[in-house]
């Protein structure tokens, strides 16, 4: 797995937009959720507003960014991005897959750790058949920042683990791939 940590945000709604539109080069089709922070609390992602409706964007982007409004001291960028993609010589994952990838994933890396009620709000959302893109807002529910330290390496060391317990392919990034997606 190739994971790919963006420049922090300061609006979680055009990050979504950009996810959940056409892509720079029309290349996002069937965008969809896979995985949320609030599978247990309102029923999985079945129970979050379908970001294809009209106005879901604005809807999700808005659950997402209540614990930063009602934060003490959020961060001037509360938005944390990161795309982690597949070895194109792996098979392709179920959304399924990526709904236990990124939990798993958000857990490694410090965010959102399992059955950490109070943890951050985050979404998995997926267009592709080789990745998906983790969007976390970065004050979790119960007003508390976090303020992520190595996330870099964090991610890398992620991957390895969920490469070990997938079985699949080491990621491992060419210069070609570092501007990729």
């Amino acid at each position: 797995m190739i994971p790919r940590v963006r420049p922090r945000s300061v609006d979680v709604r055009d990050v979504l937009r950009y996810l959940f539109g056409p892509g720079d080069d029309g290349e996002h089709r069937n965008q969809r959720l896979v995985a949320a922070w609030a599978a247990a609390a309102v029923g999985g992602v079945a129970g979050l507003p379908a970001a294809s409706a009209r106005g879901g964007v604005g809807r999700l982007a808005g659950l997402l960014e209540q614990p930063v409004a009602a934060g003490v001291n959020p961060p001037a960028r509360p938005v944390w991005h990161c795309s982690v993609h597949n070895h194109q010589d792996d098979p392709v994952l179920s959304d399924v897959q990526w709904a236990q990838v990124a939990a798993v994933f958000l857990d490694d890396v410090g965010l959102a750790a399992a059955g950490d009620l109070a943890a951050v709000r985050w979404v998995a959302v997926r267009h592709g058949d080789d990745h998906v893109h983790l969007v976390a807002t970065l004050v979790r529910q119960d007003g508390r920042t976090v303020w992520p330290r190595n996330d870099y390496r964090r991610c890398q060391s992620a991957a390895r683990g969920i490469e070990q317990r997938l079985g699949l392919h080491p990621g491992i990034r060419t210069p070609a791939e570092v501007g990729h997606g």
